[in-house]
């Protein structure tokens, strides 16, 4: 019966209803399309270094001296029950001459091996044997370096074998704007050392291996761990997902007030009704009920097809500007349709709460008396 009432009600003012509905459709759509998008284009960057979780990297402890790592520690590293693999890299500076070009540029002396695993050739084939090098691509780009070409690298000259893809944000290596030769064109000792453990569950034993071996008497190395960069990515993206939604938010509450506006014209132009309905014996928390109903439909209804239309936008949003939209086909994009539903309909019945509350709290004689 309260179900009829509030639908008969509602279908009195049917333009001001819809626009009400319209209202929340827009809010909950905005709400729910940029969370959807934001949780994607969290899981698309995070996925981009999803490799490396369970990386570590060794650098020499500065602050206790030391400059280098030498090959004995290496060894020591190579030889922990957790390690999988390890890239040891010497860095140097040097003077590199190309067709009358001179630029310094970063020199990192890796094996052939780890170069193939770690970095793509977009031209030529990496090999590091014979005096060969890879160039970066930023580096071939600005001096015009070719597959083949021989440049001079620190005064010794090399052939270049290969031109590297361009790379993205990376946290260990960026080789765009660098030469690689073999370690063994570097006489100095190694400058970090990169380790690729079995399974991100072995860091901490790892930790404490290093700690009673190689930092047994001196803290003679620092570990730093990928995935507290990840862990830091997430926090980031988190936290802007929030403050975009909770921009999106504010027309969410212009719907709100919208409703609340709708809901007390209502009680004013209901007022005799009301009245009436005092006088032959409703209590008061059968207008309340009446009225909450009316703002929950409005809610509900408008909040299913926001939900509906959020998964679409949220599709749209990623498709433009991520592109992949695997993504979306997780639970994530249901929660936050719900979460969009939910908040929706409370959005609603929060709005309609005072004006029901002054529906049935009107004196019956003075509403039987209202014109």
């Amino acid at each position: 019966m309260y179900l009829q009432l509030a639908v008969r009600n509602l279908g009195r003012a049917r333009v001001r209803s819809a626009l009400a509905v319209i209202g929340i459709i827009i809010g909950v759509t905005a709400i729910t399309s940029i969370g959807i998008f934001g949780e994607n284009l969290k899981k698309s960057v995070i996925e981009g270094f999803g490799d490396v979780a369970n990386e570590l990297i060794l650098i020499p402890n500065a602050r206790e001296g030391y400059k280098s790592i030498d090959e004995k520690v290496v060894e020591t590293i190579r030889k922990a029950p957790f390690t999988a693999d390890i890239i040891p890299v010497k860095t140097d500076a040097g003077e590199v001459l190309f067709r009358g070009s001179k630029r310094i540029v970063t020199v990192y002396g890796i094996d052939e091996d780890a170069v193939r695993e770690m970095f793509k050739a977009e031209k030529g084939t990496i090999s590091l044997k014979s005096g060969r090098c890879v160039v970066g691509w930023s580096l071939a780009q600005e001096l015009e370096v070719k597959v083949g070409s021989k440049i001079s690298v620190g005064g010794r000259i090399y052939r270049v074998s290969a031109i590297l893809e361009r790379e993205g944000a990376r946290f260990d290596i960026n080789p765009n704007g660098v030469i690689i030769v073999s370690s063994r064109d570097i006489p100095a000792e190694y400058s970090m050392v990169i380790v690729k453990l079995a399974s991100i569950d072995d860091i901490e034993p790892f930790k404490k291996f290093v700690s009673s071996t190689v930092n047994l008497k001196d803290e003679r190395v620092e570990i730093f761990e990928m995935r507290s960069i990840l862990e830091r990515i997430d926090e980031v993206f988190n936290q802007i997902n929030m403050f975009l939604m909770a921009i999106a938010g504010i027309s969410l509450l212009v719907a709100g007030v919208s409703i609340l506006n709708i809901m007390l014209m209502s009680t004013i132009e209901r007022t005799k009704e009301i009245g009436i309905m005092r006088a032959i014996g409703a209590r008061k928390s059968v207008i309340l009920r009446i009225f909450l109903l009316e703002a929950a439909i409005l809610g509900v209804a408008g909040s299913v097809v926001g939900a509906v239309l959020s998964i679409a936008g949220g599709y749209a949003i990623t498709k433009l500007i991520v592109g992949d939209v695997g993504a979306m086909l997780t639970a994530t994009t249901a929660v936050f349709a719900a979460e969009g539903f939910l908040f929706g309909v409370f959005t609603a019945v929060i709005s309609g709460l005072y004006p029901a509350w002054r529906a049935a709290n009107l004196e019956p004689i003075e509403a039987l008396r209202y014109e």
